[in-house]
């Protein structure tokens, strides 16, 4: 699933601010030291009464997260572990475009997956799984849909050890000859981390990667070799547990969804600023790039790829010990009060999706009152001018 950046309101948010500032100089034009009075003052061509300033904090409601089936399928490099509350699999979808026809009628005698280790320390328990599906670079993995464990020719077993040497593992050579006769679905294949008990990661070079990339190596009956390349791979991520809070995060990437209650403001009323604040739960924070970005979406369907885009609203930059995500909403309120842009809610999410595990969980509105996210506004109602 590819989801696509937001459009921004700049451009609407400066004629916007155009006309405020034409608005302020005319008032100072004619601006008096004498108290407004229905005939104006001496000084005056037109009397008038300054808008009423209101300092208003707006709840957060129908605040929820939706998750995306994306894995991480770009990267140089597969992951393969567990840790900081997630784990990940490795997806490989041996590649059979150069299988010829001749290739068809020969024997396979042996088959071996070769994944070159890029960062392995000590020996890490696996499985191979055969998926139920296919898997081309970029697609959508919602779950591992296996149909059975590939089980280890030369010991018989599913169990599995991934190691920095030797770096090959062998298959079954019948279910290799039904992928190459094509009399077996060429399915991908799920490397599953089996050890619950210990937090620790490896690292393999990707088909993305420059040199050492995985490939499956068929020995035919005869003694000819041939090396097929794997098509697509993916680090395919999720939590090890669940969360009340709200979740912004990439890997497995999920999205915040809000609203506010704008209809508590007066609809001619002018935004002077305004601002949304979520308290973060310490120590969720995690990842390198952390700057988030805020969009307007242009449909609240979270199942429409209208959701996944929209208009810009911001960008901001967090640090992993930070207590809230704050960030300014002056010009899409305005907008919206305006009946320019539609009342869709905000969305947050990681900026440049799907490269790398980062995570942010913020207190919803189902939190204790002091830690409840909040919209704070200041507005003020139009001038009254006499006739």
């Amino acid at each position: 699933m590819n989801l696509p950046p937001e459009r921004s309101v700049a451009a609407r948010a400066v004629a916007c601010r155009a006309v405020f500032a034409l608005a302020a100089l005319l008032a100072l034009a004619t601006c008096s030291s004498e108290p407004p009075s229905p005939v104006g003052s001496t000084s005056d061509l037109i009397g008038s009464e300054p808008g009423t300033v209101y300092q208003d904090t707006i709840s957060v409601f129908a605040d929820t997260v939706y998750a995306f089936d994306t894995p991480i399928a770009s990267d140089t490099e597969l992951e393969f572990g567990r840790s900081n509350g997630y784990t990940r699999t490795i997806v490989l979808q041996p590649g059979f475009s150069g299988v010829t026809s001749g290739e068809k009628t020969l024997v396979v005698a042996s088959a071996f997956l070769r994944l070159q280790p890029a960062s392995v320390t000590g020996s890490f328990p696996a499985r191979f799984y055969r998926l139920r599906d296919r898997y081309a670079e970029g697609d959508s993995i919602g779950s591992l849909d296996t149909l059975s464990a590939i089980l280890d020719p030369t010991t018989g077993s599913p169990t599995r050890a991934l190691q920095t040497f030797p770096e090959t593992y062998p298959l079954p050579p019948a279910l290799v000859q039904g992928w190459i006769r094509e009399d077996t679905v060429r399915t991908a294949i799920a490397v599953v981390y089996t050890d619950d008990v210990n937090d620790r990661l490896a690292t393999f070079s990707s088909q993305n990667a420059a040199v050492d990339r995985p490939v499956l190596t068929v020995n035919y009956v005869g003694g000819t070799q041939k090396s097929y390349a794997i098509s697509g791979d993916a680090t395919f991520i999720r939590p090890t547990g669940t969360a009340s809070d709200l979740i912004v995060a990439d890997g497995y990437v999920r999205r915040v969804y809000f609203r506010a209650h704008l209809d508590e403001l007066a609809a001619d009323a002018a935004v002077h600023t305004a601002r949304v604040r979520f308290h973060i739960v310490p120590g969720s924070a995690l990842g390198d790039n952390t700057t988030v970005v805020v969009y307007v979406p242009d449909s609240t369907d979270p199942a429409s790829k209208a959701f996944l885009t929209g208009q810009a609203v911001t960008e901001e930059t967090f640090a992993l010990t930070d207590e809230t995500l704050e960030f300014p909403v002056t010009n899409a309120i305005f907008l919206t009060l305006q009946g320019t842009l539609k009342d869709n809610g905000f969305v947050v999410r990681f900026k440049f999706e799907n490269t790398e595990l980062r995570q942010l969980e913020l207190n919803g509105s189902a939190a204790v009152d002091s830690l409840q996210p909040r919209v704070y506004i200041t507005s003020s109602t139009p001038a009254e001018f006499d006739p």
